[in-house]
């Protein structure tokens, strides 16, 4: 008989446009009978979870609906920026006539007058599918399945006897981990710190000037842009740079993308459909230039800068049975969800490995529809979307980072003996619970706010060769007596942590994120706040130090274009 094994198990990962919108399109449907249009002059934005519409016809909770056209052009398309996002949601709750309450936010924006349809299944379709990245060699997930607080009461009476009278349903929280996965390129480093910025090494614009004709909004899909002739100029297949401007800062909004299927052209230019959806805004006027990306030859230096709140993300859990039954396959969904907690670590002789330590989520969607005593209809937590499988999956191909390949920069000079590290990255997240209209035995967290960030590092290094007391050396002990104040106050000192696999192919961290450390608030660098020198069996000896600081930057150099 089949069973469940661990190791046919498959964790994906997407980053989110809005808290909870895991991304979807929905172009091929099975109608179903019911309809309504989004009646909102401003549109409906990207996170919504309650739908104003014009009088419905047909729409019942419980029900499945298409949100947003399902091909780009035609009658049905909305206004430029918008046209083809279209995505699957579960009907909770019909307050009236007018309001959908539904089971998750939506990914997408949708303009006033969109059409909404009633359906009873998703064509499978690869393109339609963006929850494909995995973080890295993992070899467990501890899974965010609801954690029920079911509470039991106890009432005056004499027939309880000292036991509880009933038990109530509390609220509910989903909470996972990922543990000690070897990193393969550095996607996963950005959603525990913030933003990422890309430069590619080699952009040139386009013979023809190419801009944004209409502002985006994050998460669009489909881009429409001013060729000025109103004639082809940028083909399918082609990589794109948005809105560079040169070297980065974390107000910057340069990202690279890849032109996929269509490239409709009309009287004012082009609709080109990318190959994820955009992190930013983008402008009307907005530049768009091609990028050469030829293996070897060309890259892209991600950089990673702190943003106050963190891109949440989606996680997709497919749990296949040893027979690879497809009827057998368990799916789930998480959606909403922020990396609370993360490390960094690489020990000697080993390879670098990550650990989402930590990482709230707002609820999930799974596939298990029927039971024997509750039926299929309206299932809790129910939901209709597409199977992530093997072949949708984008499996890096790159080597790993290797302790090795390391090099760690304290105080002005290379540390040779260091044996361990970890860094460590706290965002203190808080699940809040509101008052709120939530439908279908929903009672998780509303938002996922970051509270104070807390940084930390552990260094495990044998102590370099002895010299003479009086040399003018910045050793380890006497920059703990120091204390990070050289004099002119408390400056501690600039540190880097970097791994190169090869040319222009590395992961620089930079502490802090400017690299010099000065007195004064926000300027201040690396302090150490134990570096016990205590004799042991280790020769040569072995000090294990622990820093505070207080920020820092990563940029990440490879040749893989895309970082969710």
């Amino acid at each position: 008989m089949a069973i469940y094994r661990h190791d046919q198990a498959q964790l994906t990962f997407a980053s989110e446009f809005a808290p909870g919108g895991y991304v979807e399109l929905a172009s091929g449907v099975t109608d179903g009978t019911g309809t309504a249009t989004l009646n909102l002059t401003a549109g409906l934005p990207a996170g919504s979870t309650a739908v104003t519409v014009d009088a419905l016809t047909g729409v019942t909770a419980g029900e499945f609906i298409q949100i947003g056209p399902e091909v780009l052009g035609g009658a049905d398309s909305p206004t430029v920026g918008t046209a083809g996002s279209s995505e699957v949601r579960k009907v909770e709750y019909v307050d009236g006539t007018t309001t959908l309450y539904l089971d998750a936010p939506t990914a997408f924006f949708h303009q006033d007058n969109t059409a909404i349809q009633v359906v009873t299944a998703v064509t499978d379709t690869d393109a339609d599918k963006y929850i494909t990245f995995i973080p890295g060699l993992y070899e467990s997930v501890e899974t965010p399945d609801p954690e029920m607080a079911i509470e039991p009461r106890y009432f005056l009476g004499t027939e309880s006897k000292r036991n509880f009278y009933s038990a109530y349903k509390g609220q509910q929280s989903f909470t996972g981990s990922i543990g000690n996965f070897i990193l393969l390129d550095g996607r996963p480093l950005r959603f525990p710190i913030g933003k990422v910025v890309d430069v590619p090494s080699t952009k040139a614009a386009y013979s023809t000037a190419v801009r944004v004709d209409a502002a985006s909004v994050k998460g669009d899909l489909f881009l429409h842009v001013d060729t000025a002739s109103g004639t082809q100029v940028v083909a399918n297949g082609d990589y794109i740079v948005l809105d560079y401007t040169g070297s980065p800062t974390a107000a910057s909004v340069a990202e690279v993308r890849k032109v996929v299927g269509a490239v409709t052209v009309d009287t004012d230019g082009e609709w080109l459909r990318l190959d994820y959806p955009m992190q930013y805004p983008h402008a009307v006027a907005a530049t768009v230039e091609k990028v050469t990306l030829v293996a070897g030859t060309n890259y892209v230096a991600h950089h990673i800068f702190e943003t106050v709140d963190l891109d949440s993300i989606s996680w997709n859990l497919k749990m296949k049975d040893s027979g690879e039954t497809a009827a057998n396959d368990l799916d789930r969904r998480y959606y909403g969800g922020k990396v609370g907690s993360a490390s960094l670590n690489a020990e000697e002789g080993g390879m670098v490995t990550m650990s989402w330590d930590g990482v709230p989520f707002l609820g999930m969607v799974h596939n298990q529809t029927n039971h024997t005593a509750y039926g299929s209809s309206n299932f809790p937590f129910a939901g209709l979307t597409q199977s992530i499988d093997a072949d949708n999956v984008t499996f890096p191909t790159t080597e790993p980072y290797y302790f090795s390949q390391g090099q760690i920069t304290m105080f002005g000079q290379t540390i040779a003996r260091v044996k361990s590290f970890n860094l460590s990255i706290n965002n203190n997240t808080t699940p809040n619970y509101y008052i709120s209209r939530q439908m279908g035995r929903k009672r998780g967290p509303k938002e996922i706010r970051e509270q104070q960030r807390e940084y930390g590092l552990e260094v495990v290094l044998a102590l370099p060769d002895s010299a003479a007391s009086n040399a003018a050396a910045a050793t380890l002990f006497q920059e703990l007596l120091l204390e990070g104040d050289y004099g002119s106050g408390m400056t501690g000192f600039s540190m880097s942590i970097r791994f190169d696999r090869g040319t222009n192919d590395s992961i620089v961290i930079t502490i802090p994120d400017d690299g010099t450390a000065a007195a004064g608030g926000n300027q201040q660098g690396a302090f150490l706040k134990t570096a016990p020198h205590a004799v042991g069996s280790e020769s040569p000896v072995e000090v294990s130090a622990s820093i505070l600081f207080r920020n820092l930057k990563i940029v990440s150099t490879d040749a893989v274009h895309l970082y969710p």
